[in-house]
């Protein structure tokens, strides 16, 4: 069974439905990436059950258990409905955590379980589940009851693996957003796939996000219906990444829409992904689906976006777009004919348990947060973090000559070769800051002369002789901003 999915970022999933508890390992994280824990349980929040007459009256706490992978508050529990006594030595809550660079794993645990309700569907399959599949490959081996492994139970610890994929990106300057698209029949209005805003979408002032409000009400009152009568409905979800740099994604079958696609497909009930318009480019003339480019704001971009982002498997700066289609759920209590494994007959089969008639709101955050477990992955893969503006030509000019172009080259790997300076940079402060805590905590001074001389000489004898004298300026330069930098940490610890 495969349960792992990521290279540079690597999740591991476990658990089963009503199994005590459900869970997530995640390798990868940066050593002191912080997180925000109350946004976290806000995220996880999203998808939870119990909440409203069209989703499962099965109701759990989805809260993490923090078991390794973090700095302080170890088995730290983030909750929004218990309010313990904050004076309480033995209960430690953080709004925001620290990484340690070891792996970070974070458990849920299942406490409101009814496994009697699955009883009587050992060896009796419900239509379109994967109770059939899994019985023929894996036998009486696997705990089927809810599902089991199979159950989208096991998509809240993906969503905690997002969640904090999210953070991380976010400091970037990339966002992940989405809507519900359509229910059954009834559409949402669609992002305008050049410039998608995430507050259309009022995930803050709404349960329910949608573009159109009134379409909103239409779909809650047909997945009631459809509740009522004992039956499902499906519908898709539509989600944009913005602010993702040209150059994130590898040809062939590590590209943009092969790495999305794969952790997409982890989610249960998805039938379907669509890139741009997707499907309808099939109808569509090559002078009808081409993105022309252009220029503006001194970037390349394109006029349309039927690319949905993406051309050749790799970014090209425009928002990413993505539609799943998900199949109703299957579990419905309208009675459905079935056989009997045991004895080979053929029977019917009335559902008990509890049920979501439409899965599609609370997957929603579930494609949200796949799509930034890929994404982060391809982006931290990715050597071209940013893609600086080609060329610049003076509005009198209708050529370059060959010096110019030769400038506008070198220019060109210069900004590439910044953006990755300051990136580095910017992380070996973040080291800066962990040994500032150290220094505090040992009573040392700032500045360490004979460390130093070390750095300096090294740095020197890296760059040859003839550059020598630039660099050790420069890393001169960069420890003194690095000491005032702790120094003024310190002050604030003492």
């Amino acid at each position: 069974m495969s349960s792992k999915f990521g290279s540079k970022l690597e999740i591991e999933v476990w658990g089963a439905s009503h199994a005590p508890e459900i869970g997530i390992t995640i390798k990868g994280i940066p050593e002191n990436t912080e997180i925000d824990l109350e946004r976290v349980q806000a995220f996880l929040n999203r998808r939870k059950g119990g909440q409203n007459a069209y989703s499962t009256k099965r109701a759990e706490a989805d809260t993490p258990v923090i078991k390794s992978g973090i700095r302080e508050g170890l088995d730290a529990v983030l909750s929004s409905e218990k309010k313990e006594d904050e004076n309480d030595e033995n209960v430690k809550r953080f709004k925001t955590v620290s990484t340690n660079g070891e792996d970070l794993t974070a458990v849920f645990l299942n406490q409101n379980t009814r496994s009697s309700d699955y009883d009587e569907m050992r060896y009796i399959p419900r239509p379109s589940h994967a109770d059939f599949t899994s019985y023929m490959k894996y036998g009486d081996k696997l705990d089927r009851s809810g599902g089991g492994m199979f159950s989208g139970r096991l998509t809240l610890p993906v969503c905690f693996a997002g969640a904090v994929c999210m953070q991380m990106l976010e400091k970037e300057g990339i966002r992940i957003f989405g809507h519900v698209s359509s229910i059954g029949g009834i559409e949402d209005k669609r992002f305008d796939s050049c410039n998608p805003k995430e507050e259309e979408v009022g995930i803050n002032e709404s349960r329910f996000p949608v573009l159109d409000n009134a379409a909103g009400e239409r779909m809650v009152s047909y997945m009631t219906q459809c509740a009522n009568e004992g039956d499902s409905v499906g519908g898709c979800v539509e989600c944009a990444v913005t602010g993702l740099p040209v150059g994130v994604g590898e040809p062939l079958y590590d590209s943009l829409e092969a790495v999305i696609s794969h952790m997409i497909f982890g989610i249960p009930a998805v039938k379907g992904i669509e890139f741009g318009s997707g499907f309808k480019c099939s109808e569509m003339k090559g002078s009808e689906c081409n993105d022309p480019f252009c220029i503006s704001d001194g970037k390349v971009k394109t006029k349309t976006n039927h690319s949905g982002g993406i051309q050749g498997g790799i970014s090209n700066g425009m928002p990413l777009i993505i539609r799943v289609a998900f199949k109703p759920t299957p579990s419905i209590y309208k009675e459905q004919q079935t056989v009997n494994m045991k004895d080979l007959t053929e029977t019917t089969l009335s559902l008990k348990g509890r049920h979501d008639p439409c899965i599609v709101p609370r997957a929603l955050p579930c494609v949200e947060a796949a799509l930034a477990i890929a994404v982060y992955n391809l982006f931290a893969e990715s050597k071209t973090l940013r893609m600086p503006v080609i060329i610049r030509q003076e509005e009198n000019k209708t050529a370059l000559t060959e010096g110019e172009n030769a400038l506008s080259a070198s220019r060109i790997k210069i900004d590439a070769l910044d953006e990755e300076i300051a990136g580095l940079f910017a992380k070996r402060m973040e080291l800066a800051a962990a040994i500032a805590e150290e220094k505090s905590r040992q009573g040392l001074p700032v500045k360490n002369e004979v460390r130093e001389e070390e750095v300096l000489s090294h740095v020197g004898s890296v760059a040859g002789a003839d550059k020598e004298e630039y660099v050790r300026n420069v890393y001169r330069k960069l420890m003194d901003e690095t000491g005032r930098f702790e120094e003024t940490l310190m002050k604030k610890d003492s």
